[in-house]
């Protein structure tokens, strides 16, 4: 046997080698990934509805008990109605109950900033109005810039936002250029927080994608609203 052929067989086994020990990796692997993945949603749904700080370290065994003891999966009927049964067109709904009552909910937001998809989870109280938390948990933006996504300086101005106006209309949270102050009437900074510097496209994805994943929700949001104002 040549050295060319050798060194052809050899690479042959070789890469035949590599290959099913990447596949026994990956499905070794799998199950670890997916309750990874499954520990990294339920911590930010937990910040998006106030039930973690995100500044205590939490196991994923914490994350799981207090997510099972506080959230209910639902999902939301085309009328608004929350339903505990999977329906088709349906769409999921994170909520957190007190004996019974509603507290908070939130809902899942995504779209695309400059770089990549942006995917996180936004909170709102039981008036259907009045963001509780927001949290922006895997994207691939650039780092110091529409990086800033996921930093608690841009997320935590997001809380105690509206998403209706002074007439009760719905307009979303929107991120302004700069500042709210220098760029939003008092009137309207309720519904504006301030942008990230050097990351306009970013900012505007946010903004963009939020009135998106709100309006779905707004079956829902409005119906609360009329339940809170017959009160």
């Amino acid at each position: 046997m040549s050295s060319s052929v050798k060194s052809f067989v050899f690479a042959a086994v070789m890469c035949v080698v590599c290959s099913v020990l990447l596949t026994l990796a990956a499905t070794t692997l799998k199950p670890f990934q997916e309750s990874n993945e499954r520990a990294d949603k339920q911590k930010n749904i937990l910040k998006a509805l106030q039930l973690v700080d995100g500044k205590t370290k939490l196991t994923k065994q914490d994350v799981s008990t207090i997510y099972d003891k506080n959230v209910l999966n639902v999902w939301m009927t085309p009328d608004g109605r929350l339903s505990k049964d999977e329906i088709p067109e349906g769409k999921r709904v994170f909520v957190r109950a007190d004996k019974g009552n509603l507290v908070s909910y939130a809902i899942p937001v995504s779209g695309y900033g400059l770089w990549s998809t942006i995917y996180g989870y936004l909170g709102l109280s039981a008036d259907g109005k009045t963001v509780s938390g927001i949290t922006f948990y895997k994207h691939g933006e650039t780092p110091g810039l529409g990086g800033e996504v996921d930093k608690p300086w841009f997320q935590n101005q997001f809380k105690g936002k509206s998403i209706i106006d002074s007439s009760g209309a719905f307009v979303s949270v929107g991120v302004v250029k700069g500042k709210v102050t220098d760029r939003v009437s008092a009137d309207k900074a309720i519904n504006y927080v301030d942008g990230i510097s050097g990351a306009t496209i970013t900012s505007q994805g946010v903004t963009s994608f939020l009135k998106k994943d709100l309006q779905v929700y707004e079956p829902l949001s409005s119906r609360l609203r009329r339940q809170g104002a017959a009160q």
